[in-house]
């Protein structure tokens, strides 16, 4: 639930319900306007599809291409998998028309696999049978030979695709059998928020219920992901490097510890991470700030009071991990370390992406953004 002001001029407040606690939201118009950055509640972790965020997803044409390639090069005279079809049935079709031999998709958001299971009904000559429910707990009467899961997040494991895919690959699939991701990666660099957001954390007002039913699926109030949208590598302070590694071809996950040289003097307040995935282990790289995509980069904020001055000669030396959410699927990413002076002293650093629960308003990001009303 949620009460837009009667007008906004600049950043106003704008005040939501989560579990019964008032909370004022700073919100804006147009603050992607002129191509500006701006500031996105990270979704895809929590089942809040609407039509707005499917269509999002069907337009998405780079991030389409490489599923369709890798579907076609993989599907032929094949037992297909799709989990998280989605109402659209996308791959699941494209997988058919490609000649495969059978198809099956899951869905678990109940209104969304109802509408997959009529679309497929409208489409006999193709025969794919639609399983609602869990991948982790639905039945599948016959194991795959190909997997399609587009459970791939803004980083890119946190919607729990590793989880769910060791799950299916035990239960569902054929031995060696193909992986559609096979490859998704995270990667990181220092940036300063503050500046590339002119000091104004607010939402637009158009996004502010998405902030409200994060928090409430998510059970109350917490500091929830916020993605940086309209920003591209110009937005970098640092080098970049991966820090998540998953394998999903071979099960194989992997948090490789960060060095990020300051390449640009000027204060850095946190962390921007972004996805890069590959549909096939030789297949082409779709890197999303590369690529306009909807998978936007994601701001985690070092636990911090203020930017902190950096500059060339400066490295940022984190450790990255990466633990289970309290539902045991959704990870939850710590990074720990410190940024290291040219002259050799350390200024500890920490910053913490959390899936649910936690701490609330502990980073300035979430204390610009928030307001509890008395």
């Amino acid at each position: 639930m949620s009460e837009f002001p009667v007008a906004v001029s600049g950043s106003s407040w704008h005040t939501v319900t989560v579990g019964g606690r008032r909370l004022r939201l700073r919100v804006k118009r147009d603050a992607a306007l002129g191509g500006r950055p701006y500031l996105w509640p990270s979704v895809g972790e929590y089942p809040l599809y609407d039509d707005f965020l499917y269509h999002v997803m069907l337009e998405d044409e780079p991030r389409n291409k490489i599923f369709r390639d890798a579907i076609a090069a993989q599907a032929p005279d094949a037992s297909v998998l799709e989990v998280g079809c989605g109402p659209d049935l996308l791959w699941s079709l494209h997988a058919a028309e490609c000649g495969a031999r059978t198809v099956r998709a899951i869905e678990s958001i109940p209104e969304s696999a109802a509408r997959a299971a009529e679309l497929a009904r409208k489409k006999p000559r193709y025969h794919i049978e639609v399983l609602p429910g869990e991948a982790t707990t639905v039945d599948v009467p016959e194991r795959a030979e190909v997997c399609v899961a587009e459970l791939v997040g803004s980083i890119g494991g946190a919607e729990g695709i590793a989880a769910v895919l060791d799950d299916v690959r035990e239960r569902h699939l054929t031995p060696g059998a193909a992986v559609i991701p096979a490859v998704v990666g995270t990667r990181a660099a220092a940036v300063c928020a503050e500046e590339l957001l002119e000091g104004d954390f607010a939402v637009d007002v158009d996004f502010a219920d998405y902030v409200a039913e994060v928090l409430t699926s998510a059970g109350g109030p917490f500091d929830l992901r916020m993605c940086l949208g309209n920003v591209d590598r110009s937005a970098l302070r640092s080098t970049d490097c991966l820090v998540e590694d998953l394998r999903l071809d071979e099960g194989l996950a992997h948090f490789p510890s960060a060095r990020l040289e300051i390449t640009a003097p000027g204060p850095v307040d946190g962390l921007l991470l972004w996805l890069a995935m590959r549909c096939t282990p030789d297949g082409p790289l779709l890197d999303s700030l590369d690529t306009v995509t909807n998978w936007l980069p994601v701001y985690v904020p070092f636990d911090v009071p203020a930017p902190i001055a950096a500059a060339p000669g400066d490295v940022l030396e984190l450790d990255c991990a990466a633990r289970p959410a309290a539902d045991g699927l959704h990870p939850e990413y710590t990074f720990t370390g410190a940024l290291v002076r040219a002259g050799g002293s350390r200024v500890p650093l920490s910053a913490h992406s959390p899936y649910a629960g936690g701490p609330f308003r502990a980073s300035a990001l979430h204390r610009a953004l928030f307001a509890e009303e008395s």
